[in-house]
C-alpha cells in the first residue's frame, strides 16, 4: 500500500485552515522579526499570541 499523500500532520490536530489579514508594512515587518529571533515558524507564533489572548480573555 503507497503511503499517505500530502503534508505530514504536526501536533495533535490538522492545520486544514487559512487566515488572511491585512497589516501595515510596519507590522509584518515586526512580525518577520519576531519570527527571526524566536525562530520559530509564523504559524506557531500566531497561535501562541492566540492562545495567550484567549487565556486571559477567559480567566475567571
Amino acid at each position: 500500500m503507497p503511503p499517505k499523500a500530502g503534508r505530514p500532520i504536526v501536533g495533535s490536530e490538522p492545520k486544514n485552515k487559512q487566515i488572511a489579514l491585512r497589516a501595515t508594512e510596519t507590522t509584518v515587518k515586526k512580525f518577520n522579526a519576531c519570527s527571526e529571533i524566536t525562530g520559530k515558524t509564523k504559524t506557531d507564533l500566531l497561535e501562541e499570541m492566540v492562545n495567550d489572548l484567549h487565556e486571559s480573555l477567559t480567566k475567571k
